[in-house]
């Protein structure tokens, strides 16, 4: 069985090479080369300078989740930073490194924190800096060591939201011991009011595609190009050529922006390399089997189409959870008018060689797919023509992307006035919610909501009054482009009558339904069974409504009574 030196290359993205791990002891060459500065690793270098400025004893915490790059930077800063600047601390990641594997993890840290302890905290000693899982971290404040020995400690992490989905402070705090910087605060993406800009993806992009000598993995590619067999054919040489493209690699990070907006996915600096090897290498792409193919034609076409990004992004199942998740906004799942015509067209016409040189042109995939020779082989296979049209579309998607989605445009910018602390900005927010209210109830008229319907022949109607609560907003920043910032929006409203504050907590699913209530969606089973929170919501915007002051009843024959409560008692009147 054949080996090809380009896949061997490509094997360093996989979160199963050894590659993927990362020790403190150790940052190679190639660790060197794929390493990319973070904003979170700005800071914790502003913090680290101050914190050595002072000769004070610290521990810093940089917390996070498995494979978000905490190891990676932690080997950084001790091997290959300039500055040196953790040159005179220990340095621990997780307690891993801690020699003895038959103690539980809070023992481990309570022997390892032993000179931070509530006690010792302030004698002097050596720093230390603890890259620990937020998992981790919430054990151990909340275990008996903490309790006994660790008080200090806990107040720190309660006080900075540290365990919280709240965006905390990580300032350097000088009159305390602790410092930290939490991954879960920096999103791979920053967001600004034109929608999400992906520069960390990007640059990591750039990293595994970047056409110069210092990119081993082009250095591979180019030596494949020239030794290679296949080097004509070979999908997977054709894969990265297509994301040699600086635009074409937009469509990945701008897909996996959207699995994290919209899925709530959470996607690690690891799982992003793993994605990239996985839609560039098929798990049973075979050389020997594409060489043995390269006399027939027909056979060779399926087993190339099979083989190339456009499909293994969104057919292959089960490759792994993120791949089954993104395959939901897979392109040929769009409809648009073009790709219906363009369908048409392909299904029933047997002259389709200019629709796909059409399609193809100007892609990596062109040489092959577009071929006076092999082009004619098209039309003579049902199933190959199937997989190459929506080969077709996808390829189409990737080397044209523009996003469309009016609802996700929506969500990002509101996303971006609410982090940015821009109330004015979510005034057609708060409407859109006030009519999802009103639409999830039912209503007789644009300012009331239905309260009861299962009288037989009548249904009871109450005003809704609507009085928005702005003073809990985020502190309001001038800043173009945020990148630490909360993954929904939160509104408030305050109910006249209590004074009680009403919120709702909006993500991007929850914003999905409102859009579409908006538009006179009637809810589903479905929709109530997932969107508890949100009637809640309604609920108790009903208390803030004119119940027991002013309703309305209607008949099923169209008449109408108001029932009003006036200093003498209730009037009840017929109104037309």
């Amino acid at each position: 069985m054949s080996v090809c030196d380009f896949i061997i290359e490509l094997n360093r993205l996989r979160k199963s090479s050894s590659e993927s791990i990362d020790s403190t002891n150790k940052f190679d060459e190639f660790k060197e080369y794929i390493h990319v500065e973070r904003t979170a690793e700005r800071d914790l270098k502003a913090i680290l300078k101050k914190v050595n400025a002072t000769g004070k004893k610290t521990l810093f915490m940089l917390c996070g989740s498995a494979g978000d790059g905490k190891s990676h930077l932690m080997s950084y800063l001790k091997n290959s930073e300039p500055e040196k600047l953790i040159e005179n601390y220990q340095v621990y990641n997780d307690a891993t490194e801690v020699s003895s594997q038959c103690k539980k993890p809070n023992e481990t840290l309570n022997e390892l924190l032993d000179r931070f302890s509530d006690e010792k905290c302030d004698e002097s000693g050596q720093n230390l800096i603890l890259a620990i899982n937020l998992g981790v971290l919430s054990n151990f404040v909340e275990s008996e060591y903490a309790k006994t020995r660790f008080n200090r400690l806990k107040t720190y992490v309660e006080k900075c939201n540290i365990l919280t989905s709240m965006v905390n402070d990580n300032d350097y705090d000088a009159s305390s011991p602790f410092q930290h910087i939490s991954f879960a605060d920096y999103n791979l993406f920053s967001l600004g009011e034109e929608g999400v800009v992906s520069d960390y993806i990007e640059r990591l992009l750039d990293k595994i595609f970047a056409e110069n000598e210092t990119n081993i993995f082009f250095k591979a590619y180019k030596r494949k190009s020239v030794e290679c067999p296949l080097t004509s054919t070979c999908p997977i040489k054709n894969n990265f050529e297509m994301f040699m493209d600086k635009n074409n690699r937009k469509y990945i990070s701008q897909l996996l922006v959207k699995g994290i907006v919209k899925d709530k996915e959470i996607i690690t600096t690891r799982e992003i390399f793993n994605y990239v090897y996985d839609v560039l290498v098929s798990p049973e792409f075979s050389f020997d089997k594409m060489c043995m193919v390269l006399s027939n034609p027909l056979t060779m076409l399926k087993e190339y189409v099979k083989n190339i990004t456009p499909t293994l992004m969104f057919d292959n199942a089960d490759v792994t959870p993120l791949m089954n998740q993104l395959q939901k906004y897979d392109p040929v799942l769009k409809r648009t008018e073009e790709a219906d015509a363009f369908a048409v067209h392909y299904n029933v016409s047997a002259e389709i060689e200019d629709q796909i040189r059409t399609y193809l042109k100007g892609s990596s995939y062109e040489s092959v797919l577009a071929n006076n020779k092999l082009i004619g082989q098209i039309n003579s296979d049902k199933v190959l023509k199937l997989h190459l049209f929506k080969a077709l579309i996808r390829i189409n998607e990737i080397m044209n992307y523009n996003e469309n989605d009016e609802v996700y445009i929506s969500f990002l910018k509101d996303l971006y006035y609410y982090n940015a602390g821009h109330s004015m900005g979510l005034a057609s927010l708060y409407n859109k919610v006030q009519k999802a209210v009103i639409q999830w109830c039912g209503s007789e008229s644009d300012a009331n909501v239905c309260l009861d319907d299962s009288i037989m022949g009548y249904s009871v109607y109450e005003d809704l009054d609507f009085k928005e609560y702005l003073d809990n907003m985020p502190k309001k920043v001038d800043d173009g482009q945020l990148q630490r910032f909360t993954p929904n929006i939160v509104i408030e409203f305050t109910n006249k009558h209590t004074s009680e504050i009403v919120r709702l907590t909006i993500d991007y699913s929850l914003y999905e339904l409102i859009s579409k209530l908006n538009e006179g969606y009637i809810q589903t089973a479905d929709d109530r069974n997932n969107h508890a929170d949100f009637i809640i919501f309604v609920e108790k915007m009903l208390y803030a409504g004119s119940l027991g002051e002013n309703i309305l009843i209607v008949s099923d024959r169209g008449e109408k009574a108001v029932v009003k409560k006036t200093g003498f008692g209730y009037e009840f009147k017929v109104v037309k």
